[in-house]
């Protein structure tokens, strides 16, 4: 079982001293002892519904033990135990609200090919219980399903469902006693048919919803549907360069009703995205696209431009690998009004397996936004930063212990937007 629990403890047993509050210092230092945490990151990462990431290169070893994990289904328990300096991410000058949590975690994993099909699913609960603020207590159901399917072997696509739960608390920093929970779906259904030795054909439709706790947040509840269309060349060398066109048709579902007029909008995205592996141990991965959003009634926070990323994995090393990038960011924002920010950032995200036990990750992400639209917003400049390191160990077949510490920090021109936050935890991982 290959437990992927959130950011924190050691066992099922240190949990229950925890809900039993006892003094939660010496259960940290027991967390850090044993183990890791370092999931921060992807925790607070929406579902990306254009992007996949799937590179070609081979992957480092797995940890010693991992290897030996079954083929066809695994099953997951984890418990974690975080403490987070500024829960709500309120700038400095207010009292910060620092809090213990814990998260326990369930999950099954199923991966099988049957002839040309191919069946996968993650599915996980996570459960979080709050030392102090027991009213930000919650359960979430997260998964990801696909069919890999393929009629005949030059008629192939994909059928995704994703649904992530998550705390997205960095869109209330004025909020003295909330956080926000963010549910992100994704569902897609595509398809390429090879029509040449080079040539393919694609094609697919898309739906995604966003889903808040909280009202006046950064991305007011959001549904778009839509369809999409292109063409692909494959050199010989298995790299690629693909062209798609989408459209979709969507609605600001959260916004307050007097703002009705102004609710629907319309995506039309010109991508263009490739893969090239100039070496055995390099994969360069990019995505450039032209976005544009078109709402009804509401031209003043309509919004065009550049959006895309730029990946690169390395493999320096049998022990050692490198990924690397730049986002290109365009997106809507509405904390009671309607605007919009772009913005870019860099990240750096070595990993290094010094034995066959053990895994060290760094995470260095940094980045910029800009805010226009509506009066009130224009002129504003943020600035974000987020470090993390992680410890992996693998003392027996299906235990995995983890040790994480993150730092967060927000830097605006408007007053009263910043904020900084330490994370630090462990987590216990049993696969089976």
């Amino acid at each position: 079982m290959t437990l992927t629990a959130s950011p924190a403890l050691a066992s099922l047993v240190t949990f229950k001293a925890f809900q039993t509050q006892l003094h939660p210092f010496p259960l940290t230092l027991l967390a850090m002892v044993l183990c890791l945490a370092g999931n921060s990151f992807a925790q607070q990462s929406p579902i990306d519904p254009y992007w996949v990431q799937q590179p070609r290169l081979p992957d480092l070893p797995p940890l010693r033990y991992q290897s030996e994990l079954p083929d066809v289904m695994q099953f997951r328990v984890g418990q974690s135990l975080e403490h987070d300096s500024n829960v709500f991410r309120v700038p400095e000058t207010d009292s910060r609200k620092s809090d213990f949590y814990g998260v326990t975690t369930l999950g099954m994993k199923f991966d099988k090919r049957y002839n040309l099909q191919r069946i996968e699913l993650d599915v996980n609960a996570q459960d979080y219980r709050y030392k102090r603020n027991s009213a930000l207590d919650f359960t979430a159901l997260n998964y990801a399903a696909a069919w890999r399917w393929s009629l005949t072997p030059r008629f192939t696509g994909n059928v995704t469902a994703d649904r992530r739960e998550y705390l997205d608390n960095t869109t209330l920093v004025q909020s003295t006693g909330s956080v926000n929970r963010r549910t992100d779906e994704a569902n897609r259904v595509d398809a390429e048919y090879e029509v040449g030795a080079a040539w393919r054909l694609l094609g697919g439709l898309f739906d995604r919803t966003i889903k808040n706790s909280a009202a006046l947040i950064q991305e007011a509840d959001t549904q778009v549907s839509g369809a999409e269309a292109g063409a692909k060349y494959v050199f010989r060398s298995g790299d690629f360069v693909a062209y798609r066109y989408r459209h979709g048709n969507g609605e600001y579902s959260g916004l307050p009703a007097s703002t009705w007029p102004s609710r629907n909008f319309t995506d039309k995205e010109h991508e263009l995205s490739f893969e090239w592996l100039p070496a055995r141990s390099t994969s360069v991965q990019g995505r450039v696209a032209r976005l544009e959003r078109q709402r009804d009634a509401a031209a003043s926070s309509e919004f065009s431009g550049v959006v895309g990323r730029l990946n690169l994995n390395w493999m320096i090393t049998g022990k050692t690998r490198m990924d690397a990038g730049v986002i290109r960011e365009l997106a809507s924002y509405q904390p009671g009004t309607s605007s919009y920010y772009d913005g870019e950032r860099l990240y750096i995200s070595p990993v290094w397996k010094p034995t066959e036990k053990t895994a060290i990750r760094l995470r260095l992400d940094q980045g910029i936004r800009h805010y226009k639209g509506v009066a009130g917003y224009e002129g504003r400049r943020d600035e974000l930063g987020q470090a993390g390191v992680s410890v992996e160990w693998e003392p027996r077949r299906f235990v995995k212990l983890i040790a994480s510490l993150s730092h967060d920090k927000r830097t605006s021109n408007f007053v009263g937007l910043d904020y900084k936050a330490s994370v630090i935890g462990g987590t216990a991982l049993f696969t089976f």
